[in-house]
């Protein structure tokens, strides 16, 4: 009996979906809908895997709040953070499931992790914590369509 379940334990692991692959999912444009109105948008690019920008709309007025880069490193990925003039701060991919991926940057001093999960396809979940877990900050996305 634990044989057979060792054994589907390992073609299921085998069958598991790259996080190089299910990253795609967050390829759009997102919209929050709770709390301050936010905007973050996803692409694919030839050099990384996606390119990313978050801002918010005020009037005829766009405020660019933050640029993100998720780059393929080997089987996993790199989450690049840029805001504004300060330096770009990297965060490496520590769990991915097909739908969420929590990367981790201990050493920086706010946020230390990052976290996106799809909830279904037109509504995304992303929050930034420390790595305690506390001084959590949650966004409520929706896609555009």
């Amino acid at each position: 009996m634990f044989f057979g379940f060792a054994i589907g334990l390992f073609l299921a692991a085998c069958n598991a979906p790259k996080p190089t692959e299910t990253i795609y999912k967050l390829v759009d444009d997102w919209k929050t809908t709770k709390g301050p109105l936010m905007y973050e948008s996803w692409e694919i690019d030839a050099d990384s895997i996606l390119l990313g920008s978050a801002f918010s709309v005020n009037g005829s007025d766009t405020l660019m709040i933050e640029k993100m880069q998720l780059i393929r490193q080997g089987d996993s990925l790199v989450y690049k953070v840029n805001v504004g003039s300060q330096k770009t701060v990297s965060f490496g991919l520590v769990k991915a499931t097909k739908n969420s991926w929590i990367f981790e940057n201990k050493a920086h001093d706010y946020p230390n992790r990052i976290i996106y999960k799809m909830i279904n396809d037109s509504i995304l979940h992303a929050r930034t914590e420390n790595s305690a877990g506390n001084k959590v900050v949650e966004f409520h996305f929706k896609k555009i369509r």
